[in-house]
C-alpha cells in the first residue's frame, strides 16, 4: 500500500512562473483575412519573356523552311505549331506527365523572377 500512497507533502505549494507574457500586437482572424485580400490584389503576374535556344544549323534551316512554305509566319510560330502538334497527339498519361513537368519548370522560372525583383 505504501507504493500507491502519494507521499508528496508539498502538493499545495505554488511554483512562481514569473511575469505574464503578452504579445506586443494582438490581431483577429478578420485582420488576417484583410491581409490576404490585400496580398491577392498585389499578386505577381507572370509574362513570358523572349529567350534563345541553341540549335544547330540544320534545325534552324528546317524551321526557316517550314516558315517559308507556310507552316507559320515566323520561327516562333513554326516551333509553337510543332510543339502543339506533339502535345495534342500525346496519350493521356504522357500529357499529364508533360503538364506536371511544365508546371514545375514554370514555377521555377517564376520564383527566379520574383527573387530578382526583391
Amino acid at each position: 500500500m505504501g507504493l500507491v500512497k502519494n507521499n508528496n507533502k508539498n502538493a499545495h505549494v505554488v511554483i512562481p512562473r514569473g511575469a505574464d507574457i503578452k504579445p506586443k500586437n494582438e490581431f483577429s482572424i478578420n485582420d488576417l483575412e484583410e491581409k490576404q485580400t490585400v496580398e491577392q490584389t498585389h499578386k505577381f503576374e507572370y509574362i513570358p519573356s523572349v529567350t534563345s535556344i541553341k540549335v544547330d544549323t540544320k534545325i534552324r534551316d528546317m524551321v526557316n523552311t517550314l516558315s517559308l512554305i507556310g507552316y507559320g509566319d515566323n520561327q516562333k510560330e513554326v516551333i509553337e505549331n510543332a510543339l502543339n502538334s506533339v502535345i495534342n497527339n500525346m496519350s493521356i498519361e504522357s500529357k499529364r506527365n508533360f503538364e506536371n513537368q511544365y508546371q514545375v519548370l514554370e514555377n521555377k522560372t517564376i520564383n527566379s523572377i520574383k527573387k530578382k525583383l526583391v
